[in-house]
């Protein structure tokens, strides 16, 4: 194998290939890169709802899935692995595997943070139950940004699939604040218009037991077929995000 580069430790390396030498005389962990694991290939599967385009402050939780969606593409063109990609928003659905796409990528992502996605008609199944790219897949490190907790029974099946044969990684985004809102009527606006709403502590208890509830029941289903889960709350940057996600290994 012909070793490419020396570089800082990172948490995706092979512990096998560390550099003691160079580890010991710098004091900071560096591993050999070789050829052979330049080609790193990365699937992004991005799948919004309708409710995604919903937050209590100044961000909705469509815009972090987005950035990081973002950053995981130009994470990927900068350390050179392969990204393909699928991403299905409002009416819309889109999926490469051509290095040359990026730009149309970042447009892509561009366009999926429109507020009129909102009340657009959903498409019915799951980004990763429809795409060759996903039936397909081998081998590869795939990132799932969704805001959806439940799935059909052929969507299920397509997860299984896909978990079967590549490294899956499961990234939610909450906004933990929608539970903890003061008493009172509020004006939502929503997939049907602008609503009101009553507030009171015993109905923000009951919407929080019952989307925890879902959200347990879907962390069980991931974990039992080999899905790893990432829950972060609306309030950290996707930065913060992102460097979580690298020292996990989900980005490298």
């Amino acid at each position: 194998m012909e070793m490419l580069e020396l570089r800082a430790y990172q948490a995706s390396d092979d512990l096998r290939h560390i550099d003691w030498r160079v580890t010991a005389r710098t004091g900071q962990a560096h591993t050999r890169l070789y050829a052979q694991e330049n080609d790193h290939q990365r699937l992004l599967l991005v799948d919004l709802s309708n409710h995604s385009y919903f937050g209590t402050r100044h961000t909705f939780i469509s815009t972090r899935l987005i950035q990081l969606a973002g950053i995981i593409a130009w994470r990927s063109k900068q350390q050179g692995d392969t990204l393909s990609y699928c991403l299905n928003y409002g009416e819309q659905e889109y999926a490469s595997n051509k290095q040359s796409m990026f730009p149309a990528l970042l447009h892509q992502l561009q366009d999926a943070s429109r507020l009129d996605n909102r009340s657009a008609k959903p498409n019915q199944k799951s980004v990763w139950s429809r795409s060759l790219l996903t039936s397909k897949s081998h081998n590869k490190n795939v990132i799932i940004l969704t805001d959806k907790q439940s799935w059909s029974d052929e969507e299920e099946s397509s997860l299984m699939q896909l978990a079967k044969h590549n490294a899956v990684h499961w990234i939610q985004v909450i906004d933990s604040n929608a539970y903890n809102l003061p008493t009172g009527q509020y004006q939502m606006v929503g997939q049907h218009g602008i609503q009101r709403v009553n507030v009171s502590p015993k109905t923000m208890q009951q919407a929080k037991a019952a989307f925890f509830e879902q959200n347990t029941v879907m962390r069980k289903k991931l974990s039992a077929i080999g899905i790893r889960h990432q829950l972060f709350d609306l309030t950290e940057s996707p930065e913060k995000i992102a460097r979580y996600l690298l020292s996990q290994g989900a980005l490298r």
